[in-house]
């Protein structure tokens, strides 16, 4: 799909206003940085996940890559340094959209646990998922107290890839003669914060009469589920132009 965003290039504009209902369809959990213990959740949508369920509506899915080239691009034409989040995430939209008012309703919280996705050379404890070719000698390494199999990263380990299927009781084997049989992250139950909205969220947004039209219809038809936090957290949004 073709992406118009000529109009980012245009001068910012803030002459339409527009009000956004955010109506929760599960618990949220919104947070802003990868602490790895415990997932706080913030109260409200922070702004630039306010930008990413716009772009989303909009259907712009835009390469890391691509998208870094265009925020340079909006940053000397406007003479404006964007914004990014500690996650990466730098919005297209926040050059041209503002938010002005807000309303919020009250929460109740809850902590859950949540499967925290991880790269390292814990994956082999960690991960439930790895290549068939491999399962006899992680059969051998999870019973390694009768076997004597051990993987790890050890410089005397042995780095021969036929020890994968040649392997014998006692023998210790480099994690690099089976790390390509896995998936290269494994899974970390985490405690992670929710909150279930009492009611809507509610904002009054400020941009160009083009973003605003563009907007309306991409809240029409979302090009993409609509979602706060994490990608569970589905939500349903309302987009009505005010002036």
């Amino acid at each position: 799909m073709k992406l118009d965003l000529n109009s980012l290039l245009q001068p910012p504009e803030f002459s339409t206003r527009a009000i956004l209902t955010i109506d929760a369809l599960a618990p949220l959990s919104m947070v802003t940085s990868m602490p790895g213990k415990y997932y706080r959740s913030q109260p409200e949508p922070t702004d630039a996940m306010l930008y990413g369920l716009l772009e989303n509506a909009l259907g712009w899915h835009i390469a890391e890559g691509e998208r870094k080239v265009l925020v340079k691009k909006l940053e000397r034409r406007f003479g404006t340094q964007a914004t990014t989040t500690r996650v990466g995430y730098t919005s297209l939209l926040q050059f041209h959209v503002r938010f002005a008012v807000k309303s919020l309703p009250p929460l109740s919280h809850y902590d859950d646990l949540w499967a925290q996705h991880l790269k390292g050379g814990s994956f082999l404890d960690g991960s439930r998922n790895y290549d068939k070719r491999v399962i006899p000698l992680m059969n051998a390494y999870r019973d390694r107290e009768k076997t004597g199999v051990i993987i790890n990263d050890r410089a005397n380990a042995s780095k021969e890839s036929e020890k994968l299927h040649e392997f014998r009781n006692g023998d210790q084997i480099h994690v690099n003669v089976v790390r390509r049989y896995f998936p290269q992250y494994y899974a970390s139950p985490t405690s992670r914060e929710y909150v279930i909205p009492q009611g809507v969220y509610k904002y009054v947004i400020e941009t160009s009469a083009e973003l605003a039209r563009m907007l309306a219809i991409a809240f029409a038809d979302p090009a993409a589920p609509l979602y706060l936090g994490s990608n569970d957290g589905w939500v349903d949004a309302v987009w009505e132009v005010l002036s």
